[in-house]
């Protein structure tokens, strides 16, 4: 017996030393977090205290985030600040309850929010939404690194200054493996509801899943899907309108430094006033976009929201446009491409559909600053068919009016609007009818354009 407490005094011993080594890691891990995200654009953060213990830590970060567009009494930007607490369980064992030995780990971290006070007064944020207060999480951290995290953010439901916003919550779960250099998670938010005095708008059932892998620095390939369940504008004057079953789609890899995705939108139906449309779809592929361009920009990006305090001034502005600029000039250098396979938009004055695509045949340095030179490697095509009715709509929708027929009068103004815009281009062949479809199809190459086989001179 007795040597069975020894043993037993002995493993208790090594745990709390394992415990207290993790405890390290974790407290190293933390502090090296805050350093790389000290201040990221307008967000700052920070340690307001750290008590490290054997078996378990406390931390608290305080973050401050810049409110764009608002002054305080000194005429700087307005500042609101909240503080995370967060309870540390040190490893090995960091499960709860009867979990308690199941999916071991270097520890697991429980955190809430609360709010700064500064002499007695708690941050206007949560007077204004005290139920931020019960938002959660909760992070393993494994011991190969790998991080799983689950987030809540509770309902709100306030009127502030005449408005009223109803949102259902938040919740998040996502997970993180640097030795893969992956991650992948989904999100749901119930609802959400904004009325003000102008209207209201209301989202219902938003959803994200995705799974993406880090092919280089801050680019990440892989899939990505969203969704919207319904979403309603009610402006207080001038039609309502609905959108019902948004979905969005993203699908990307990355081979021999050559980026390429696939990106689609659609919707199964919209309605404006008594108008009803769809569904609409449209499909969107790049290829062969320079990987390490991508990278170099999102890094650029990255340091610069970093660096620079104020990102709603000129200057910040400027900076982003030199990077976009770079980076256009950069994969220009290259041979992209960018297709649109399938547009197609259904309509109750008949149907829209189209495609185009656009292509560089050879690497051209220097394309972005010559447009000319640009033009002798490019190849492009695009091919759209419109029902005739469809094109009197949008005529109509011109002079003003919704794009579903009208009085007599109207109705002959817009046939005379036909007659002069669409009547001269069937003559001259550049659009052509089948039926009760109006096409055209157009190929530039070479630097020479047709439409509808038929060269058209560009200048």
């Amino acid at each position: 017996m007795k040597k069975f407490f020894v043993v037993l005094l002995l493993l208790a011993g090594v745990y709390a030393g394992s415990a207290y080594i993790f405890g390290g890691q974790v407290r190293e891990q933390y502090f090296s977090f805050l350093k790389k995200y000290e201040r990221y654009g307008i967000v700052s953060l920070s340690n307001h205290s750290y008590e490290r213990g054997f078996l378990s830590s406390t931390a608290q970060t305080l973050v401050e985030v810049k409110v764009p567009g608002s002054l305080d009494d000194m005429g700087e930007a307005e500042v609101s600040r909240f503080v995370v607490r967060h309870a540390i369980e040190h490893g090995p064992l960091v499960g709860k309850g009867g979990d308690f030995f199941r999916n071991p780990g270097l520890a697991r971290v429980d955190s809430t929010i609360e709010p700064w006070v500064v002499d007695g007064s708690p941050d206007s944020l949560f007077t204004q939404f005290p139920e931020l207060a019960r938002a959660t999480s909760e992070v393993h951290v494994g011991f190969e690194g790998r991080v799983q995290a689950d987030v809540l953010i509770p309902a709100v439901d306030r009127s502030i200054d005449g408005e009223r916003v109803t949102w259902q919550g938040l919740t998040l779960r996502a997970e993180v493996d640097p030795a893969s250099h992956s991650m992948r998670g989904e999100l749901n938010m119930p609802g959400l509801v904004v009325k003000t005095g102008e209207g209201s708008i209301r989202f219902e059932a938003i959803s994200s899943d995705f799974d993406l892998s880090e092919v280089m620095p801050l680019v990440y390939s892989g899939t990505i899907n969203a969704g919207i369940s319904s979403m309603d504008i009610i402006p207080a004057t001038g039609d309502a309108i609905r959108v019902s079953e948004l979905r969005l789609s993203s699908d990307s890899s990355c081979a021999d430094s050559l980026y390429h995705y696939t990106q689609t939108i659609g919707v199964e139906r919209f309605t404006v006033g008594e108008s009803t449309y769809g569904p609409a779809f449209c499909e969107l592929t790049g290829k062969n976009i320079d990987a390490n361009a991508l990278s170099q920009f999102q890094t650029s990006l990255q340091d610069l929201y970093r660096t620079m305090g104020d990102t709603d001034s000129d200057l910040f502005y400027d900076r982003v446009g030199e990077l976009y600029g770079s980076l256009f000039a950069q994969v220009l250098a290259g041979t992209p491409e960018i297709h649109m396979p399938r547009l197609q938009v259904v309509t109750p004055m008949g149907e829209m559909t189209g495609a185009f695509s656009v292509k560089l045949t050879s690497p051209v340095e220097g394309a972005a600053l010559n447009p000319l030179l640009l033009l002798q490697h490019l190849e492009a095509g695009a091919q759209v068919a419109v029902h005739e009715e469809l094109l009197k709509g949008l005529l109509r929708m011109s002079l003003g009016q919704d794009g579903e027929p009208g009085s007599d009068e109207l109705e002959i103004l817009v046939q005379l609007r036909y007659n002069e815009q669409i009547e001269p281009l069937l003559a001259q062949n550049l659009l052509v009818r089948d039926g009760d479809v109006i096409k055209a199809d157009a190929m530039f190459a070479n630097g020479r354009l047709a439409v509808n086989g038929q060269a058209v001179p560009l200048f």
